[in-house]
Formats: structure tokens, C-alpha cells, sequence
């Protein structure tokens, strides 16, 4: 008898184990996978949506946006996906979009960029002939400014609401929520940036065009076009810079470091390592901030 009771409770254990698994399956398979490109979107993104959906970042972690080739396993992550985020126009969204669309032309696109005031402008760099070349860009960086992620919330929080409108409450609770963060990290970096004004930072790559535009802040960009500069061009920002009265040049870890250092003993400036594609997006911002003021 007693070996009977043991046998139908063993058995009841496994039926309820098996029920669990089965709806921790089954809840995973109801969760939609909706895929951005950089990890501050997929921060600002999986405050909004909470659980209920699965936020998929195709650019990882120390690796450049603006150039990046997705993994087989990576493109099989947005095909799955109901929808994408886009930051605008950065590179690897230029490159991979209307391709990343016909793989999955049911999912749907959102741009967080829209209503943001983009920065355009024409970038020139000198040929070692001394020919002078211009190209028309608009700087990608949206997210490295507190009003403009106020304003990619809004555009994700819409697009989530769109996808489960009967979620819709819950998606502008969080966004409310959110916003009221970001707008305390602006207070801050407005509170750690106001003796600042009109300060200039050196920079390889010009990935904090829009903080230094809300902040009143001068930046100068080392690379050209995506590349190392000439000498010719390195000898003009030097003057630039030295003119400027740079104390500080900031480098990302997924460029080469050497031309920086170069360019920072040159100038003696101190060479300060940020990640504005930090997961982190708050402490980044004002770890930034910090590092600009010389705390």
C-alpha cells in the first residue's frame, strides 16, 4: 500500500512538472520577438514593452553599427520577428534593411528617428593630392541625447501599441515612467554641463554630435569618412584642437586606439574610453558628462 501511495505520487509529480513546462513553453511561444539595432535601443524598448515582448539586438555588443555583418543565427532572429525597430539611418540599417524585409515581408518597420531633428551636414576631408572632397551625410547618433530618446520612446511606445493595442495602457504607464528617468538624466547632465559651455572634446568617431548640440558643446572628429585621418588632416585638427584648448579625447572600444593616442600626446589631452552603444544608457550618459566636465 504504502509503495502504491509513493508510485501515485511520484506520478503526480511528473504530470505537474510536465504541465509547467508545458506552459512555461507555451508562454514563451506567445511572447513576439521584435528586433532593434543597437543595444541603447534595446534598453529603451524593453522598458516600454515590459514581458511582452521579446526585444532581439542584431548588433552586439562591442561591435561597429555603421559596418557590421549579422550571423546566419542573428538573421534568423528577425525572421521571426513582428517587427523592427530601426534607430534612421545607420550604416548597418542602410546596408541590411530592404534586405532583413524580404526576408520577413510580414514584419513590421518603425522608425524611432521620426520627429527627431536630425543633423545633417556636409562632411570634408583632404586628398593627399590636396583636392578637397565633400559628402552630404546626416549623423546617426540620435540616441546620444536625452530629448531625443524622450522622443524614440514615444515613436516605440506607439509602435508597441499598434501591435497590442489591448496592451495599450500598460506600454504608456511604462513610457511615462521612462521618460520621467531620462528626463532626471538630462537635469543631471545639465546640472554637471552648465560651467561647460562652449567646451570643446576631441572624439575619433563623432558619436556625441547631438549631446554636444543640447549641451552647448564643441566637438571635434578625428577619423575621415569612417577612416583614419591623413597626415595632412591630422595636422589640421591638432591645430584645431590645440586652438580649441582640448583637455580630453574620447575613443570607443570597437575602434583602434593608436591614432587617438597619437593625437592625445600631441595635444596633451587625456584619453577617456566611452561606450555610447552601452546597454547602460543612463550611467553612460553621465559617465559622459562627467568625463566632458573633468570630474
Amino acid at each position: 500500500m504504502e509503495k502504491r501511495l509513493c508510485h501515485i505520487i511520484a506520478t503526480l509529480q511528473v504530470v505537474l512538472l510536465l504541465l509547467l513546462v508545458s506552459c512555461s513553453s507555451s508562454r514563451q511561444d506567445e511572447v513576439r520577438v521584435v528586433s532593434v539595432t543597437i543595444l541603447p535601443q534595446q534598453y529603451i524598448a524593453e522598458q516600454i514593452a515590459g514581458e511582452h515582448f521579446d526585444i532581439h539586438c542584431v548588433v552586439p555588443q562591442n561591435s561597429n553599427p555603421e559596418a557590421y555583418d549579422p550571423t546566419p543565427e542573428q538573421l534568423i532572429n528577425v525572421e521571426k520577428s513582428v517587427a523592427y525597430l530601426r534607430v534612421g539611418m545607420i550604416g548597418f540599417e542602410m546596408a541590411w534593411m530592404e534586405r532583413l524585409s524580404r526576408n520577413n515581408p510580414d514584419m513590421k518597420i518603425y522608425d524611432t528617428s521620426r520627429g527627431v531633428e536630425l543633423i545633417e551636414g556636409v562632411h570634408t576631408h583632404t586628398h593627399g593630392n590636396g583636392v578637397v572632397h565633400a559628402t552630404h551625410m546626416v549623423d546617426p547618433h540620435i540616441w546620444c541625447s536625452p530629448d531625443n530618446v524622450c522622443i524614440m520612446a514615444r515613436n516605440i511606445c506607439d509602435a508597441f501599441v499598434e501591435l497590442d493595442p489591448e496592451g495599450g495602457d500598460y506600454y504608456q504607464a511604462n513610457y511615462e515612467r521612462f521618460v520621467r528617468r531620462v528626463e532626471q538624466v538630462d537635469s543631471l547632465m545639465t546640472d554637471i554641463l552648465r560651467p561647460c559651455k562652449g567646451t570643446a572634446f576631441a572624439i575619433y568617431h563623432p558619436s556625441l554630435t547631438y549631446l554636444a548640440r543640447d549641451y552647448d558643446l564643441q566637438q571635434l572628429c578625428i577619423e575621415e569618412a569612417g577612416k583614419e585621418s591623413s597626415a595632412l588632416s591630422m595636422r589640421t585638427i591638432v591645430d584645431r584642437a590645440r586652438d580649441a584648448g582640448v583637455e580630453v579625447v574620447f575613443v570607443q572600444k570597437e575602434f583602434n586606439t593608436r591614432q587617438v593616442e597619437t593625437f592625445a600626446q600631441e595635444i596633451g589631452a587625456e584619453v577617456v574610453t566611452i561606450n555610447p552603444l552601452n546597454y547602460d544608457w543612463e550611467n553612460e550618459m553621465i559617465h559622459i558628462a562627467h568625463a566632458i566636465a573633468r570630474e
